[in-house]
């Protein structure tokens, strides 16, 4: 067993480090995995700690040692119902948060960090208007130390809508991850009940504290009554409310001068953008006064992880209605994964995409704008030029890149990805998520509910255990009553489905410096990344909003040989000081 030093005298070595988050030993420390619990210093050390100069200045870890709160463990006895009918009491609520110290390695160098756990009361209006809509369970996890003026704050969510942002947290950038090595199956037949829990190389927290959401319904956020869960369950009040609860932390933690960025992956595509113009809207309205007085902030900008932005231009949320030329790329990959294509050769992912998007746009939009009416369903000379040589040899084109035969694309060109997960590789149905995951069909669990099980356990024990949050509640990853009750139709808009393209459009147009990236993965075939880049291109967006794409599918981060080159676009992103001139920001 290693010696401790009395937490004064770590403080006092500490002190005279030279950099900020330069690294350095904490081999005083309770050690658990390269993660550590810090000593908190004693209230009247015997030694007294040197004074910063010029020439000594003191390290992240001697300042978190000084100034970050103890450890506290939140026994929450309260019940949170996440059914559609489910609320809680106003007066039932503590703002209180668990705490644990923390410390993480990135780059060779330690970062000091707390997590917190616990809820937040999100309220609509200020003064007498002021309103109680929902408690709010968030995770967050914060470099104490540095000053809040230049520390980014990152909210991060998942979307369904429905689901917890528990797969964003255990998965992606957090302190700690989940190995899940998607798309290997170790028994396609069988779901995992654990995965690999390590530490996190590729944390966000060298660039940002992070804050992962649970909207109303899912995790443990409960509505307040007399609402109740179902009031909240639609595309803009649930976007309300989750811009009230950044409002609601952000006095909380006094993080009004922080620059504030947004992360959404899925229906976050909806929700993140209507967030980001609630908030510019509101601007300082909402903040109390900051006791540092430095100049407020509102939005430097957010990530679009795998997103969706426009429900009426997707071929499969639609029914096969629009167009599906969005998903040819993504079939294509498909079929390269599982080689029933030859036509990349040796190309790059990168470069082939290219040629896909000339595929989508020349030889498939030609041809169902000519043989297909705006439902979606073929006119009356499909069938003659489908027989035709010159409709042969479409076909046939199409199917050397999408491992579909050509017959197949004849009876049922506009095709949705339903069918193409079923019929690709015989006696096995694809994964929704990522295609490139199988499973035998009649399989007792989709291809994209492989992680669940492993992910949820892990959870029940890391709240107690790395976080001090004890709950007798259960945690509601996905809420399949939200989505069966959710209103998506917006306020004043004409269509049943919503879009956020118009609220990016307003963001940009209130802050023309925020900073938008968007992430897609090859094989996603639920949103997939070309018809991101078209919805973009339809209001002339595509040179102003950057799109990476990575090998991988919805949850890019699953895959590991993505997980750096992820890592380099998100750090990128957060470096850059504002757009460049050409819109880009990589």
């Amino acid at each position: 067993m290693t010696k401790r030093m009395p937490a004064w005298s770590v403080i006092a070595t500490l002190a005279a480090a030279t950099l900020v988050a330069c690294g350095g030993d904490d081999t005083s420390s309770t050690t658990q995995g390269s993660m550590t619990t810090l000593p908190v210093a004693p209230s009247s050390p015997t030694t007294a700690l040197p004074s910063p100069t010029t020439a000594s200045v003191e390290s992240e870890l001697a300042v978190f040692a000084k100034v970050a709160p103890a450890d506290k463990v939140l026994d929450d006895a309260n019940i949170y119902d996440t059914k559609k009918d489910g609320s809680i009491a106003l007066s039932a609520i503590n703002e209180d948060a668990s705490v644990k110290r923390h410390t993480i390695t990135i780059n060779g160098k330690v970062l000091p960090y707390v997590a917190r756990a616990g809820h937040l009361i999100a309220y609509h209006g200020n003064g007498t208007a002021r309103k109680a809509e929902a408690a709010i369970f968030y995770t967050a996890y914060t470099r104490d130390a540095l000053p809040k003026e230049n520390r980014p704050v990152t909210f991060l969510w998942n979307g369904g809508p429905g689901s917890a942002s528990i797969w964003l947290h255990m998965g992606s950038w957090g302190p700690k991850r989940l190995k899940s090595d998607a798309p290997n199956m170790a028994d396609p037949t069988k779901q995992p009940d654990s995965f690999p829990f390590e530490d996190n190389a590729i944390s966000l927290l060298d660039q940002s504290d992070i804050v992962f959401v649970d909207p109303p319904g899912t995790g443990l956020s409960t509505a307040i009554g007399p609402l109740k869960n179902g009031d909240l369950w639609g595309t803009d009040i649930d976007a309300q409310v989750v811009a009230d609860f950044i409002t609601s932390y952000t006095n909380k933690y006094n993080r009004q001068s922080s620059p504030k960025y947004l992360y959404g992956e899925s229906y976050g595509g909806i929700r993140t953008p209507i967030v980001a113009n609630l908030l510019e809207q509101a601007g300082t309205s909402g903040y109390a006064s900051d006791p540092s007085g430095k100049p407020a902030k509102v939005l430097a900008g957010f990530i679009l992880n795998s997103p969706l932005v426009d429900y009426n231009s997707n071929c499969d949320m639609m029914g096969g209605r629009v167009t599906c030329e969005g998903y040819i790329p993504s079939y294509a990959m498909a079929a390269d994964y599982f080689k029933k294509s030859v036509k990349r050769a040796g190309q790059t992912q990168e470069q082939y995409l290219n040629e896909l998007r000339a595929l989508a746009k020349t030889t498939f939009q030609a041809t169902f704008k000519t043989y297909f009416n705006s439902n979606g369903k073929p006119n009356s000379n499909w069938n003659a030029y489908a027989a035709s040589p010159a409709g042969q040899a479409v076909l046939n084109r199409i199917a050397d890149y999408t491992g579909i035969p050509a017959s197949t694309w004849s009876s049922s060109f506009n095709y949705t990805p339903g069918p193409f997960r079923g019929t690709l590789v015989s006696g096995y149905t694809l994964g929704r998520y990522d295609a490139r995951m199988k499973v035998p069909k009649g399989n007792s669990f989709e291809a994209d509910d492989y992680i669940n099980v492993a992910f949820l356990n892990e959870l029940k024990t890391y709240f107690p255990d790395f976080v001090n949050y004890k709950t007798k509640s259960s945690y509601q990853p996905l809420n399949n009553a939200t989505i069966r009750n959710w209103t998506w139709q917006r306020t004043g808009s004409k269509s049943f489905y919503p879009q956020s393209i118009t609220d990016i459009q307003a963001v940009l147009t209130a802050n023309p410096d925020a900073k938008l990236l968007i992430l897609h993965g090859y094989e996603d075939i639920a949103t997939p990344g070309f018809q991101t880049e078209l919805d973009l291109e339809g209001v002339n967006l595509a040179d102003r909003i950057p799109v990476k794409w990575f090998e991988g599918g919805h949850m890019i981060y699953n895959t590991e040989m993505s997980r750096v080159p992820l890592k380099q676009a998100i750090d990128n992103y957060y470096q850059s000081p504002a757009r460049i001139a050409d819109g880009s920001l990589l």
